[in-house]
């Protein structure tokens, strides 16, 4: 539980005199669940509230966001220039720590820098305040003179909503290691296939153990570094039951679902990738994953949603995907494919409808605003693409569709968006995923603003503003969630605390400035999800993170030595991927 305030009588004693503030009304997040799982418990903690006023730093000149100065509550009633604040509230669906007599414990971070949602956008408090009840917050911004049961220093941090990664496979980084293939050059961008195209019937899945410790060790790689959110866009089939068990023991917040396709990809025995279409596996698949969100949708506290994965634009069929968008609509749940990927992509898709990938998902009517594309790289604004007709950029801001930036990805791959700051301009709905290792968001930010003033040759593109949006808000709009991704009253209690004052950062005026130009996940020193603190020091609060390491560690040292055995030339994982330096084994006794 959220540690206890070491003075009992500093625990409220009454109604906050601050005045009501509605409730989010979004439907896909005020929609109850149909499955109530065992509530994990989270390892009890201190944290002392911080006795010292740190003095003011000077105004710097260009902020990432306004700094908005203001008075303590109790001397100016708040605008929405200055603090937000709701009075406490009871909702029978929290599921937070309780005092005696049934009343849902007020926590105070104070003394940091405070990114708060103004109803518009961001803006950060110097000194400023956020106060959570149960997994609701109830006042972001400025000084708050209010009741609280308990209080966390932020002190030298940064306090910021929770990242949506919009990108997460929950598959361990096994493949990601073969990801640059020093033996295979003919990937065309499509270096996945490295680990995603074995020789049929060779590869054998991993038992459920395996399974569990993968799904693990993501899902944690992903929360200390800063992702209050994952977007589970395809990962380790099976036991979907210890899947949900999962989500609802470790307190993160998934979206997700199996993902399914009707055509599977192998490598023939001289190395030449080939489709294997099988309409009824796609079709069951479907099922399945309609079959999950039916049943879990809303589990884990509602923590767990729904959103159907049709692998790739060109590992589905055309009427697989029209299946999957009308299920889709009648589940009232998001939709994911990967699309505009790589260049095999692009040119099947080309070969097959004629049209590029963006503009043949527009035209069966699956981009809307409740579709996240993956990538979206090769569309008619990519010169590598070599197809200047049409407009993908206008497609996608005239449909509404999201499209998730994963920059270190592409980056280490030679390649990159065609740009961040063009898509925006266009009116394009960005966001930021991880999809590769390390999942660390806070360095995504910094790869996609540099990025895009590389590809632009333009030092104003990928402002600090736009590509911290991305990572917040951006990811909030196909999931039609106002209540996540920003600190404001009524908005969920998913929290980030980030050291900025230390000898590895530079002295800094703007906090966000400093984040994401010097930043690290690396930094991020507490993580709260749902008004539950799941990372504090650094550390795990719920499990053993040495043991989840140690377990993924063999779990993936098993799947390289069994690479050779289903890799199309036998290679094993020293030839595919040589080390930098020879690298000399420890002596046996």
């Amino acid at each position: 539980m959220p540690p206890r305030a070491s003075n009992p009588s500093s625990r409220r004693t009454g109604p906050s005199p601050s005045a009501p503030c509605p409730r989010s009304t979004t439907s896909s997040a005020a929609r109850p669940g149909r499955w109530t799982g065992r509530s994990a418990r989270l390892s009890s903690s201190r944290c002392s509230a911080s006795s010292t006023s740190r003095p003011p730093r000077p105004p710097s000149i260009t902020s990432a966001f306004p700094r908005a100065w203001v008075l303590a509550w109790k001397t100016s009633s708040p605008t929405p220039s200055q603090a937000f604040t709701c009075p406490p509230t009871r909702t029978s669906s929290s599921r937070s720590p309780e005092w005696g007599g049934g009343r849902i414990m007020r926590t105070l971070i104070e003394g940091g820098w405070v990114v708060a949602f103004n109803g518009k956008s961001h803006e950060v408090y110097e000194q400023g305040s956020v106060v959570f009840e149960g997994d609701r917050i109830v006042h972001a911004g400025g000084p708050y003179a209010g009741p609280a049961d308990t209080r966390l220093s932020a002190r030298g941090k940064l306090v910021s909503p929770g990242f949506i990664n919009t990108h997460v496979h929950t598959t361990g980084n096994a493949g990601d290691y073969l990801l640059l293939d020093m033996a295979k050059n003919d990937y065309r961008t499509s270096n996945y296939m490295s680990f995603a195209a074995p020789l049929k019937g060779k590869m054998t899945p991993p038992p459920p153990e395996a399974v569990a410790a993968l799904r693990t060790f993501v899902f944690l790689h992903a929360l200390r570094q800063g992702t209050t959110t994952i977007i589970d866009v395809g990962g380790q089939r099976g036991d979907w039951e210890g899947y949900v068990r999962l989500i609802d023991e470790l307190g993160v917040r998934v979206y997700g679902s199996p993902p399914f396709r009707d055509r599977n990809t192998f490598s023939d025995a001289q190395g030449r990738l080939y489709y294997d279409h099988d309409a009824s596996v796609g079709t069951q698949g479907l099922k399945d994953a309609v079959a999950f969100i039916r049943e879990y949708d809303g589990a884990a506290q509602g923590r767990l949603r729904g959103m159907l994965n049709p692998s790739q634009v060109e590992t589905c069929s055309e009427p697989l995907l029209r299946a999957c968008k009308d299920a889709a609509r009648e589940l009232d749940v998001p939709v994911h494919t990967h699309a505009g990927g790589n260049l095999v992509e692009f040119q099947r898709i080309m070969d097959e409808y004629r049209k590029t990938p963006i503009q043949f998902l527009a035209d069966i009517g699956f981009l809307d605003d409740r579709a996240l594309i993956g990538h979206g790289v090769f569309t008619t604004a990519h010169a590598w693409s070599h197809y200047p007709f049409g407009d993908d950029l206008r497609v996608l801001a005239e449909r509404g569709a999201t499209v998730g930036h994963c920059p270190y990805k592409y980056a280490k791959m030679a390649m990159t968006l065609c740009s961040f700051q063009r898509y925006l301009d266009a009116g394009v709905n960005l966001a930021i995923g991880t999809d590769t290792f390390p999942m660390d968001m806070v360095a995504e930010l910094r790869w996609a603003s540099i990025l895009a003033k590389v590809a632009d040759a333009n030092y104003q593109a990928g402002q600090h503003r736009d590509v911290f949006n991305a990572a917040t808000l951006g990811g909030c709009k196909f999931l039609r969630r106002d209540d996540l991704g920003r600190l404001a009253p009524g908005a969920k209690a998913d929290i980030l605390l980030i050291n900025l004052d230390h000898l590895g950062a530079p002295v800094y005026a703007d906090p966000i400035k400093a984040l994401i130009d010097a930043g690290s996940g690396r930094d991020v020193d507490t993580v709260i999800v749902d008004g539950k603190i799941l990372v504090q020091g650094g550390r795990t609060t719920r499990i053993d993170e040495d043991e989840v390491y140690a377990r993924a560690r063999e779990v993936t040292e098993r799947f390289w030595s069994n690479v050779p055995t289903w890799r199309w030339d036998g290679a094993p994982v020293d030839r595919i991927i040589p080390p930098a330096f020879p690298i000399h084994g420890a002596a046996t006794k």
